[in-house]
Parts: structure tokens; sequence; C-alpha cells
């Protein structure tokens, strides 16, 4: 059985010659297979990262140790376990060690206390070391990182948090999960550190929900089928140039694109769409080449390298270029223009330029009504314009909203539409 099932498509494998077109989008499409495996999953090594500051105090942090108690429980002696607190100082609650005895770490959960500010860079690097104190390529190496509140001791920059936490993923293979709790954490810095630690981002506006979120990452790490899952793209330079990908962080050469998709979890999806602008009319044809190679540790057990190669060929036949649309790549341009553009008018949103991002989201919405027009069927579209429609209402309830109402409506659509874009 294929573990993972590779697509690659052009939004049109041919190009009008005379035409005035200056941009090709590619789209690739990963899909983890159902994997029921009887045979024994991949080991953890996990870091759990606690912000105990004193916003933490209360429900919040009784529902952290009932979620990190949930986890210990959920692991076994071949894991690797450590568990790290932090507010203005970085303590080790329990160093990375097999799951051996579970009674005591649950003790040591139950005398974690709330404190003083937010190091979470701290607790960050601590989780990274602990992390990497037992780290091997044959298990899943991550930290978990979880926090209520900014940063305002240690490393408060998130262009430096975001480039260790890219540093750590390239350089050490080891994924950063986030998790942001309430309305008073920057979402923005969150969802990067996760992006760019090449893992996933959480927002739990409940503290009740805090047991819930941990079990579905959880649950995710527990059904690991392909580790190590790198995706490059080569591509003829003398015409085309890569101006963007939409979906995950990428490294954009010259004549390459790179993108590390880490560990992929049983039934998941992961895209990506390349737009590229035409440096120059294209009169012979063109091959972009697609090599993946991932860790099969489903099931062969084997690295496996999978190649696909789209052609682009030049044309003068006008009507085979209109009949040669690829309707789910043009359906995925639309989605992710208009997730990219959503993005945008919650930026506008925070800055309470409240009519520019109207502007913005108006015109996301009339893109997907007109691709909806050619694609009726299409449920991601459709999810994604009623997603707009709720955000366009609530820009104009905006104007009167107290300051955490306002945080928590933002917190909540950024949610909404990182979800769309990664497919989940």
């Amino acid at each position: 059985m294929k573990v993972i099932d590779f697509k690659t498509y052009l939004d049109n494998p041919l190009y009008l010659t005379n035409s005035e077109k200056k941009e090709l989008y590619v789209y690739v499409d990963l899909k983890a297979a159902l994997v029921e495996k009887e045979t024994d999953r991949v080991p953890l090594n996990i870091a759990v990262v606690i912000d105990r500051s004193g916003s933490m105090s209360g429900e919040k942090l009784a529902y952290v140790k009932k979620a990190t108690d949930f986890v210990i429980d959920n692991l076994n002696s071949d894991d690797y376990l450590s568990i790290v607190q932090y507010d203005n100082k970085v303590d080790v609650v329990s160093k990375s060690k097999a799951v051996t005895d579970k009674k005591r770490l649950h003790k040591k959960v139950a005398a974690i206390k709330a404190g003083g500010m937010t190091n979470l860079s701290g607790g960050m690097l601590e989780g990274y070391t602990q992390v990497g104190r037992s780290k091997s390529d044959k298990y899943v190496n991550r930290v978990l990182l979880l926090s209520d509140g900014l940063a305002n001791e240690g490393i408060t920059d998130p262009e430096k948090l975001r480039s260790i936490a890219q540093k750590r993923f390239r350089e050490q293979s080891i994924g950063l999960s986030t998790f942001g709790v309430g309305s008073g954490f920057n979402e923005l810095l969150m969802t990067n550190l996760a992006e760019y630690g090449g893992a996933n981002y959480y927002f739990i506006d409940m503290p009740d929900r805090i047991p819930e979120i941990f079990a579905k990452e959880l649950e995710g790490l527990l059904s690991v089928v392909a580790q190590n899952a790198k995706l490059k793209i080569d591509f003829p330079s003398s015409y085309l140039k890569c101006t963007k990908v939409f979906g995950y962080p990428a490294m954009i050469n010259e004549a390459s694109v790179d993108v590390n998709f880490n560990d992929i979890f049983s039934e998941e999806q992961k895209a990506i769409l390349l737009k590229f602008e035409i440096q120059r009319k294209i009169d012979e044809p063109l091959k972009l080449k697609m090599d993946l190679s991932y860790d099969d540790v489903a099931e062969t057990l084997d690295k496996v390298h999978i190649s696909e190669t789209l052609m682009l060929k030049p044309t003068s036949d006008k009507s085979a270029v209109e009949q040669s649309i690829h309707a789910l790549t043009y359906q995925n341009i639309t989605l992710f223009e208009a997730n990219a553009s959503y993005d945008q008018a919650m930026l506008l949103a925070d800055k309470r330029e409240f009519e520019a991002a109207k502007k913005l989201v108006t015109k996301a919405i009339l893109m997907i009504e007109n691709s909806l027009k050619m694609y009726p069927d299409s449920a991601e579209l459709s999810k994604q314009l009623e997603e707009l429609k709720s955000y366009e209402k609530k820009l104009e309830e905006m104007k009167s909203y107290s300051r955490g109402e306002m945080q928590m409506a933002q917190k909540s659509s950024r949610m909404a539409n990182y979800k769309l874009r990664k497919k989940r």
C-alpha cells in the first residue's frame, strides 16, 4: 500500500504563444492513507512546555495539568517525555526520560504552581534542549509550547523567536507545536513559531478545551505514517521565477523550491500552491520536476522517493488552451489567494483600519463567488466564502468592540483561516 498519495498539477499544461499571460501556478497535494497498524507505532520524544505565569492561575493551569496528565497516561516505556515550566524563570519539572514511572510524573505535574512574568523564549529553548537530549531519527521529536500571554522576559523579538524555531527545525528536525490560550497571547507569533517550527498551531478559546486540544495533537503524533517528508521543485529559471509559495514555509532559490513537510499523520492532507512569474514568452516545452522523499514508518520502513514531471507546452491553439484548464488547481488558486487577502485584512483590522480591511474582504468574496459559478461543487471554496462573509459582518461590529472582544474575535478568525489554509 502506498502511504502517501502524491499529486502535482499545472493550472494549464498548455501555454498560448500569443497570449500576455504573466503567471503560472503549480498545485501539489499530499494525502496520507488511513493506516491501522498492528505493529508498534513510532515512539515519541516530546517536551511539554508550560506557561505558569501569574495569568495562568486558577482554571487555566488546572486544565493544563489535566492535559499533561492525559499525555503521560497515553505514553509508554518506549516514549521519552520531559516537562518544563516557565514564568520569569525556567525550571525543568522532569528531565527527558523514558516514561516508566507515571506516578512520579503525575506527582511532579500536581506540584506546578502559578508564578510571575512570561519568559516564553527561555521555556521554548529548554524544551528544545530536553528533546535534544533524547533525540533520535527513529522518534517523533517535538516540543509542545503553551502560553496565554505576551513574551515579556528573555528574547521578546518575534523575528528572533521565529528564527530560533526555524533553525532548530532545519538543523535538528525538532518540530514545535504551539498552543495559545485566551485573549492575551500574540497569535501571529505563535502561528509563525509553529509554521517555521514545522508543526501545528492551536487557538484555545476556553480553558476547559485545553485537554481536548492536547488530545488532538497527541492523536496525530501517535499516528505518524511518514517522517522527514521533503519536496524539491526544479524549474527552468530562464523562463520562470517563483514569487510565492502558499500553504507552508518554503526556501525559494533561483531555479528550485524546497519545502519541508516534516511528519505526516494517518489521513492527513498537506498542500501547497506555487506561483511563478513568466519572465519571457515560452517558445519551447518546459519541464518542472517534483521530487518527494519521506521515511515510510507505517509499511515498508524504508526511505521512499517519488518523482513527477510536469510539462508545459506552447501552442497557438486557443481552443485547446481553454479546454485544458485544470479545475482543481484553479479552485486552489482562488482559495489560497482569498486566504492571503483575508490574512491581510485582519492585519488592517488590528490597526482599526476597518474600511480598508472590508475592501480586501469584499474583493476576496467576489473572487470566490466568481469561481463558484464555474465550480459550484467545491466544498472548500464554499467554506472559505462562508468564513469571509462572516468576517465582513464582524468588521462592522468590531468598531464598538472592547479590547478583549477584539482580541478574541481576531484570534478566532485567524484560527479559522489557518485551518482552511492547512486543509483541516
